[in-house]
C-alpha cells in the first residue's frame, strides 16, 4: 500500500511538471492596455498629452494663459493660439502679431465658431460656415495631404467650414475645393495655418486618433524655424485681476500702504484688557446746568426765551430808580431812556421791546440793555 501511495504520488508530480512545461513553452505574457479615468493633472491641463508627445519628439511646449504675452512673443519659434480670444485681439496688437509671424514666426490658430468675432480670420478674408449641427464627436474622417508628405494624413472630420477670400492659401484640406477644414498661408518669412477644431483634435480625449499628433508634429518640422521646435501655446486667455496686476507693477508701494493700514488699524481699534473702575460722578453747579440751558436754546433758536430774563431785570432796575420813567408808555420811556442816557431811542425801543430772530439782534439787544443799567 505504501509503494503504491508513492508511485502515485510520483506519477502525479510528473504528470504537474509535463503540463507546467508545456504551458510555458506553449503561452507567453503581452501587455494589456487599460484606459484610465483622467487624474487631476489632466483634468486641470486639457493639453497634457499634447506637451508631453512634444516633449518625448525632441521639442519644448510652454502653456501660457497670461493675454500679455501676445505683447512680448519670442523672435522664433511657434505660437498656438486657442480660440476665446477676439476680446484680445486689438487692431493694433493683431497688427504686432501678423508682423510677429512676418519675421519669421509660425502661427498655428484655431478658428473660432461660427458667430463668433475672430478679427484674425477677418483680416485673411477668411469666412466660416456650419455644415452640420453640432454633435459631441464629428463623423467622418478627412484626409490632409501635407506638400512632399510621403502619405496623406488621416484627421477627424469637423462641422465648420473655412472659405478663402482674395487671398488664395498656399495649401488647403477639405472636402471641396471652396470649404476647407485647414488653410495655410505664407507671410513673409513667416507660415500661418488656420484649422478648424484643430484644438479638441489634441486634447488630451482625442490626440491618439488617427493621425492627430502626426499632423501637428509635421507642421512643425516644416514651418518651425528653431533648432528644435518651440511651441507656446494660449489658451484660455484672460488679463491679470488689479491686485495681481498692482503687486506686479508696484510691489514695494503695495507692502508699504499694507503696512500703513496696520499700523492705522492697530491705533484705530480698541484694546481689550482689564476693565477699569468708573470714574465717581461728579456735583456739578447751578452755573454749568444754567450756561448748557443757554446753549441749548442758542443752537435751537429760542433767543426770544433768552433775552426775556433780562428785559425783566431791567424793568424792576428802572422802577426803583426812575420810576416816572418806568410808568411812561413804552415809545415814550425808550425817548426818556434815550434823553437821560444819551443813546437812540429807536434802539433803546428794540432793545426792550423789538423781535430778538437771529444773533446779531439779540447780542445787540443785551449789550443796550446792560448799558442801560449802567447808565441808571
Amino acid at each position: 500500500m505504501k509503494q503504491r501511495a508513492l508511485y502515485a504520488g510520483l506519477l502525479l508530480c510528473a504528470a504537474l511538471g509535463l503540463a507546467g512545461f508545456w504551458l510555458l513553452s506553449h503561452l507567453e505574457r503581452v501587455p494589456v492596455v487599460q484606459r484610465e479615468p483622467a487624474q487631476d493633472e489632466a483634468r486641470r491641463n486639457p493639453y497634457l498629452a499634447l506637451e508631453r508627445f512634444t516633449e518625448r519628439q525632441g521639442g519644448r511646449l510652454a502653456r501660457s494663459s497670461d493675454a500679455r504675452v501676445l505683447a512680448r512673443l519670442p523672435p522664433a519659434g511657434t505660437l498656438f493660439l486657442d480660440r476665446q480670444r477676439p476680446q484680445f485681439l486689438s487692431t493694433a496688437r493683431l497688427q504686432e502679431l501678423l508682423d510677429w509671424v512676418a519675421n519669421g514666426g509660425y502661427l498655428i490658430a484655431v478658428a473660432e465658431l461660427p458667430g463668433v468675432a475672430d478679427p484674425l480670420l477677418d483680416s485673411l478674408g477668411i469666412s466660416r460656415s456650419a455644415r452640420l449641427a453640432r454633435s459631441r464627436k464629428p463623423a467622418g474622417v478627412l484626409e490632409v495631404a501635407l506638400p512632399g508628405a510621403d502619405r496623406t494624413l488621416r484627421v477627424d472630420l469637423a462641422e465648420t467650414m473655412l472659405r478663402p477670400g482674395v487671398r488664395q492659401p498656399d495649401w488647403a484640406a477639405g472636402r471641396r475645393a471652396s470649404a476647407a477644414q485647414i488653410l495655410h498661408f505664407s507671410v513673409g518669412r513667416g507660415h500661418l495655418t488656420v484649422a478648424v477644431d484643430l484644438d479638441q483634435q489634441l486634447s488630451n480625449a482625442r490626440i491618439g486618433d488617427n493621425d492627430h499628433a502626426e499632423l501637428y508634429w509635421s507642421l512643425l518640422e516644416r514651418y518651425d524655424r528653431s533648432p528644435q521646435p518651440q511651441v507656446l501655446l494660449l489658451s484660455r486667455l484672460r488679463m491679470p485681476t488689479l491686485f495681481a496686476w498692482l503687486w506686479e507693477i508696484a510691489w514695494a508701494a503695495c507692502l508699504s500702504a499694507g503696512a500703513l493700514l496696520g499700523l492705522w488699524v492697530w491705533r484705530v481699534v480698541p484694546r481689550f484688557g482689564n476693565i477699569g473702575p468708573d470714574a465717581p460722578p461728579g456735583r456739578r453747579e447751578l452755573r454749568e446746568h444754567l450756561a448748557a440751558i443757554g446753549r441749548y436754546l442758542w443752537r435751537s433758536g429760542g433767543l426770544s426765551a433768552l433775552l426775556a430774563p433780562a428785559r425783566e431785570r431791567f424793568q424792576r432796575r428802572l422802577q426803583v430808580r426812575q420810576p416816572a420813567i418806568a410808568a411812561l408808555p413804552p415809545e415814550a420811556r425808550a425817548a426818556a431812556l434815550g434823553a437821560l442816557s444819551h443813546r437812540p431811542a429807536a434802539a433803546i425801543a428794540a432793545a426792550l421791546a423789538g423781535q430778538a430772530d437771529n444773533p446779531r439782534t439779540f447780542t445787540a439787544a443785551l449789550r443796550l440793555l446792560r448799558n442801560l443799567e449802567r447808565d441808571l
